[in-house]
């Protein structure tokens, strides 16, 4: 499937973690220089063709 759950930080660095790693732990921004540092991930979409965030609305867009 093209589509995805993962989780994402909104600051500069751009993280971007799988299901399996949010739940081995990385629930929260671990770069320090990052605006968002400490915050934690917002889930959401991901196109692992486009390798992008896609919005729920996107999301039979990138049926691929």
């Amino acid at each position: 499937m093209a589509v995805e759950a993962r989780y994402f930080c909104n600051g500069g660095c751009g993280a971007v973690k799988t299901q399996e790693e949010y739940e081995k732990g990385a629930t929260h921004c671990g770069e320090n220089t990052c605006s968002m540092y400490q915050h934690p991930f917002e889930k959401g979409l991901y196109c692992t063709v486009e390798g992008k965030r896609i919005t729920e609305e996107e999301r039979n867009q990138h049926q691929h």
